[in-house]
């Protein structure tokens, strides 16, 4: 069968880090490596190509479409679906990825024939042969009316096939991370052990946490052609066992690669020897957890840190002279305050580069808020990116919560010395992107604080 996969592209309403990173879409890939002999895959990334979605279908007239996404991809993902059944009404269509997996119920439309909800990974290929053969439908698979309330899913199974990185030849050299150039994907563990209540990462798995053996880890690094690899766990710095092993590992294969990975403050804090030896065999940046520098926030989150021990991980991280993307979580509660003094400690700790969220009440985690207060409809779903101010501020208008987080931003990354840095450190291109990514990012800003300013339009 002729099987045409999608990443779509992100709708001008999400307010994107697709302008400062754009990496390899490896639930894409990870599926091409299941295809049977039979089979020809084809996968199409819409956030790099400039031809339309139809072209594509006119091209390769697929016997199957298979998408994924996240929650703002939820309408185009729709969308396309509908477009390719227009197209072809024979076309199978396939949507997964973790909205889907988590919130199916947003992807029950007509136009959408399966649903892949628990350990795609493991049983697409049963799901072609159920397809072309009508063998038995792969439990943890949804049809059209199936739910999570009528539907018994299967225990997960986080068994991976290697991806199929070749599928995405004519993409690969143009995937980045906001400095990091070409840059490949590795997923080494599934889930967190932690609870924080606003992370959606943890609810993928229902709070269970695995890690893959690590020959197998291994041997997928030796076969990835990228010095730059980004670790997607949702925390690689876990288990100090593991990583010892891995260290070891690494040295004993001479693998020299450069590394992106997730981390916790108190990790980082707590393990210094590790640290330091992650650096030493490529450790560049790490992506730190702060969320906030208010131990009554971090309770509230159930972040289980503190704010005391966030000079203690900076000091390790510039002493390891590994570069930090911090990401900081906005509150409703905030007012201008709370924003000077969130610039200010970003500053005093050495922190150049930073992620503000406003705290996003996402499907099926732990942040709730009245209805009355939630200002974004649910259903708008390319507004949750947490980017969008989704909830009422308390003691700030909208308008003036979007230009102190475009405020916030300005003073943090656009500091002299701090440029000057980027310049001594990174190829003139990489900053050159990701300043042209700040830029149209402030833009989407100044758009949201240009609607929420104005009037609304007068009824009909």
């Amino acid at each position: 069968m002729k099987i045409l996969m999608v990443r779509p592209k992100p709708s001008p309403e999400t307010i994107g880090l697709q302008h400062v990173m754009m990496v390899e879409p490896l639930e894409l890939e990870i599926l091409s490596a299941l295809k049977r002999d039979t089979d020809s895959v084809v996968i199409v990334d819409l956030i790099i190509e400039k031809k339309p979605f139809e072209f594509f279908l006119e091209e390769h007239k697929p016997d199957i479409f298979c998408i994924t996404g996240y929650i703002t991809n939820v309408s185009t993902i729709i969308s396309y679906c509908k477009t390719a059944k227009l197209f072809n009404n024979k076309t199978t269509t396939i949507v997964g990825g973790v909205h889907c997996e988590v919130c199916p119920e947003d992807f029950d439309n007509e136009s959408i024939d399966f649903r892949a909800v628990r350990n795609a990974a493991v049983t697409f290929t049963d799901l072609l042969n159920h397809i072309e053969f009508k063998t038995e439908l792969p439990k943890g698979i949804f049809k059209k009316g199936d739910s999570l309330e009528n539907t018994t899913l299967p225990a997960f199974d986080f068994r991976v096939p290697f991806p199929d990185r070749n599928s995405v030849s004519q993409y690969r050299d143009k995937y980045f991370y906001i400095f990091h150039d070409k840059v490949a994907l590795l997923k080494t563990s599934f889930g967190c052990p932690y609870l924080c209540s606003f992370c959606f990462c943890r609810i993928i798995t229902n709070k269970l946490y695995y890690q893959r053996p690590l020959d197998e880890v291994i041997e997928e690094i030796l076969q990835i052609k990228e010095t730059e690899i980004y670790i997607v766990d949702d925390d690689f710095l876990v288990d100090k066992k593991w990583l010892k092993e891995f260290i070891v590992a690494i040295r004993k294969n001479n693998i020299r690669k450069h590394y992106l990975v997730y981390s916790r403050a108190d990790f980082i804090a707590e393990n210094a020897d590790i640290m330091h030896d992650l650096a030493e065999i490529g450790l560049r940046t790490v992506i730190v957890g702060f969320e906030s520098f208010s131990d009554k926030e971090l309770d509230k989150y159930n972040k289980k840190t503190t704010v005391a021990m966030y000079k203690q991980t900076m000091a390790v991280l510039h002493r390891e002279k590994i570069e930090v993307f911090a990401t900081i979580i906005i509150p409703p509660e905030w007012d201008k305050s709370d924003f000077k003094n969130m610039v200010k400690v970003v500053k005093e700790l050495g922190i150049h580069y930073v992620n503000l969220q406003p705290l996003t009440p996402l499907p099926k985690t732990g942040v709730s808020f009245p209805d009355d207060r939630i200002i974004v409809k649910k259903t708008d779903y390319e507004k949750w990116d947490l980017a969008h101010v989704t909830v009422q501020p308390e003691k700030l208008t909208v308008p003036e919560f979007y230009r102190e987080i475009l405020k916030a931003y300005s003073a943090i990354l656009f500091r002299p010395g701090v440029m000057w840095m980027y310049l001594r450190t990174y190829r003139p291109v990489m900053l050159f992107k990701m300043l042209l990514g700040a830029n149209r990012v402030a833009m989407q800003y100044k758009q949201k604080i240009r609607e929420a300013t104005s009037p609304p339009a007068p009824s009909p």
